[in-house]
């Protein structure tokens, strides 16, 4: 039997390295795959012919760090029960690809069950790359436990969250790093350092985990041909975590420009979460976050801001990542393209969640760009997101069709079914 095939017509590309929309185009898509993409009209026969008028088609978005098993801005949430947070998570993934993204890079929570549903066609939502339970040292970024807490309520020890395993010791790393993988993880997520969300109540961290510890993680990761991702703030924990041979740097919003030259040095990717933290300070009367910790946050942000402007001089691919927990979270999820428009231009943030990100999750060619043989994840738009980006941020109004691995899950463009 023939795969399916959509032929879709008079089409504005949106390309990897282009800073304006290119010519009308037609894009055959036959199966899962883009099959051609031409200047000149395309001359084969289509179960299904979109005249696109004009519109943009662009490839979908990529989010590389995102939490799908919140069911509140907390991550303690181990007490809840397994269907809630599936439920949760089913929210969240079926809202981000509405919103657009048809990846996600999942960064702590979600496991080869959610997967499996997704793979069955039982929830709706993008291509997921999950990490499994991210690595934390006792005391680590992602052991929430308070003072008083010693273990969860199963009577065993734990971090009181879903996200987490609390691993100590090279050997454990190494466990935890292949039960991870054997469970089906796209990559390895550990914590390198101490949060600014949730301070520890006695010494906050400058890094976590021995050298050797992270190496252990690295080797097992690489064991499978795929990498490790590091939540870290610091300016030592990301110089340990590069030692190490870290490929993914989360936040690593107080580094020095020296440590950001090493990152370009190593070839690193630099994966800043801004709305994660505007999010909390927006909300913080609401979840009783302390001024303290606000003020932590709003500095935090600035520094930030200051990391990308380094980032960007010194040639560091920069990804597009969220950080946002939870399905309620998720709602500002395309914010983060907004946030970003001070600090950049509309095609390179652009470039960040489709082309720099197929890169990070090492799909070059498969992910993030409208070419031939690349999975058909495809979006068009109703405005040039190159001149003004904000048209991504409206997609009820603006997001007109969207195709992920060649099916299609919204259109209000029409089409004409062609004969078989």
């Amino acid at each position: 039997m023939l795969p399916e095939t959509t032929l879709f017509r008079n089409a504005r590309l949106l390309t990897d390295n282009a800073d304006v929309l290119g010519a009308s185009s037609d894009v055959l898509v036959r199966g899962n795959r883009i099959a051609q993409v031409s200047s000149t009209p395309i001359a084969a026969e289509a179960s299904m012919t979109i005249d696109v008028g004009g519109k943009t088609l662009m490839p979908g978005l990529i989010d590389a760090h995102a939490h799908i098993t919140g069911l509140s801005l907390s991550p303690k949430n181990i007490a809840y029960p397994e269907s809630e947070i599936v439920f949760a998570a089913s929210k969240y993934l079926q809202s981000s690809l509405m919103d657009g993204f048809t990846t996600i890079r999942e960064a702590g929570g979600a496991d080869y069950r959610i997967a499996q549903l997704l793979e069955a066609g039982t929830i709706v939502g993008p291509r997921l790359f999950y990490s499994g339970r991210a690595l934390t040292q006792t005391g680590g970024g992602a052991d929430f436990r308070a003072a008083h807490e010693l273990t969860e309520p199963s009577g065993t020890v734990g971090p009181f969250s879903v996200m987490s395993v609390i691993v100590d010791g090279v050997d454990e790393v190494r466990r935890a790093a292949r039960e991870e993988l054997r469970r089906g993880a796209a990559q390895i997520k550990l914590f390198a350092s101490g949060g600014v969300v949730f301070p520890s109540k006695s010494h906050s961290t400058n890094y976590e985990f021995s050298l050797a510890e992270m190496k252990a993680a690295v080797e097992e990761a690489a064991a499978r041909s795929t990498y490790v991702m590091a939540h870290v703030y610091t300016d030592e924990g990301v110089r340990r975590c590069l030692e190490a041979g870290v490929r993914s740097i989360e936040h690593a919003n107080f580094i020095t420009k020296q440590t950001v030259g090493t990152m370009a040095e190593r070839g690193a990717f630099f994966d800043p979460t801004f709305i994660s933290l505007v999010q909390r300070i927006e909300t913080a009367h609401e979840t009783g976050l302390s001024t303290t910790i606000v003020d932590n946050l709003k500095e935090t942000v600035e520094e930030g801001h200051r990391v990308y402007g380094w980032a960007k001089s010194e040639g560091v691919p920069i990804a597009l990542g969220t950080d946002l927990w939870g399905a309620d979270a998720q709602k500002s999820q395309l914010r983060e393209l907004e946030m970003r428009l001070e600090l950049d231009s509309p095609a390179e943030i652009i470039r960040s969640a489709t082309s720099v990100n197929a890169d990070l999750l090492m799909a070059n060619g498969e992910l993030g760009t409208v070419s031939p043989g690349a999975y058909a994840d495809l979006l068009i738009l109703d405005g040039d997101p190159l001149t003004d980006i904000r048209v991504l941020s409206r997609p009820q109004q603006r997001l007109k069709l969207i195709m992920k691995d060649g099916v299609i899950v919204k259109n209000e463009l029409g089409a004409q079914e062609n004969p078989s």
